[in-house]
């Protein structure tokens, strides 16, 4: 689905006026779900807002995650607790503080089990007048009865032309929408990225901290350089592996093992 089609589809959802909802929006991990969240609930925040300066002032608000009707859960995808959702119950029946709409956004839905499920399907199934929930999951393969009390949409990645960057871009960063458009903010060049991969020891060294990093132990401030190291590292690697000798090829076997082993018995 092209995003003229998507916010075309965004449109027409909420030109239905419904008084509350409860959406799944699903896509592989080229998509950039939050920013369709944020844009989605920028289109409810605004459906009768005639001021265009006042339009502009919220959107802004939503853009920099600071509005205070809009809550966002799980934004590292982890598993949902039990505790959380019945926060989300409670928050959900309160009043809301500057519009008269609230809004959760659950991120990792796909990692939710079913005691937290269970927890948050009444709520699903009947929102309070005024709250709308937005189920993001990387994959449809979820709980059934969650995606049953859901209205669905499915978001697919925009090709190299939509995203305005060459197929080589494209395919460097693997269709990532994320990476790519921040790639193109800061105006950055492939050919002008330049640092050192020289042993097994370098590409090891980015792949563990790429780890580290998904898993939530290392935390940086510039995940888009991080993102480029390791793609590189592992361009080199598939490139270089061909040629290596059979030293190389189990001293970098043994490595990953035993970083795995290492965090196994932690």
């Amino acid at each position: 689905m092209k995003l003229q089609e998507i916010t075309e589809k965004f449109k027409n959802e909420i030109n239905q006026d419904k008084i509350s909802a409860s959406y799944l929006f699903y896509g592989d991990k080229r998509v950039d779900l939050l920013s369709y969240a944020l844009m989605f609930s920028k289109m409810i925040m605004t459906k009768n807002v005639q001021n265009e300066a006042e339009k502009e002032k919220i959107e802004r608000i939503i853009d920099n995650f600071q509005h205070p009707d809009i809550e966002i859960i799980n934004k590292n995808n982890e598993n949902i607790k039990i505790d959380e959702v019945r926060e989300i119950i409670y928050s959900s029946i309160e009043s809301s503080f500057n519009s008269p709409k609230k809004i959760f956004i659950l991120c990792g839905i796909e990692n939710l089990r079913k005691e937290s499920s269970n927890a948050l399907l009444k709520i699903l199934e009947e929102p309070p007048q005024n709250v709308y929930f937005i189920l993001l999951s990387r994959t449809l393969n979820i709980i059934s009865t969650i995606k049953s009390r859901t209205i669905k949409f499915h978001l697919s990645g925009m090709n190299n032309d939509e995203l305005g960057v060459s197929k080589e871009i494209y395919y460097f960063f693997d269709g990532n929408e994320n990476d790519i458009l921040e790639f193109k903010r800061q105006n950055l060049s492939l050919d002008n990225i330049q640092f050192q991969i020289n042993t097994v020891e370098d590409i090891l060294q980015i792949i563990f901290e790429m780890k580290n990093y998904t898993t939530g132990e290392l935390v940086i401030k510039n995940n888009l350089d991080l993102t480029i190291k390791y793609n590189k590292s592992i361009q080199l690697l598939s490139h270089r592996i061909r040629f290596w000798d059979i030293e190389n090829v189990y001293f970098f076997i043994n490595e990953i093992e035993s970083e795995l082993k290492r965090k196994r018995n932690f």
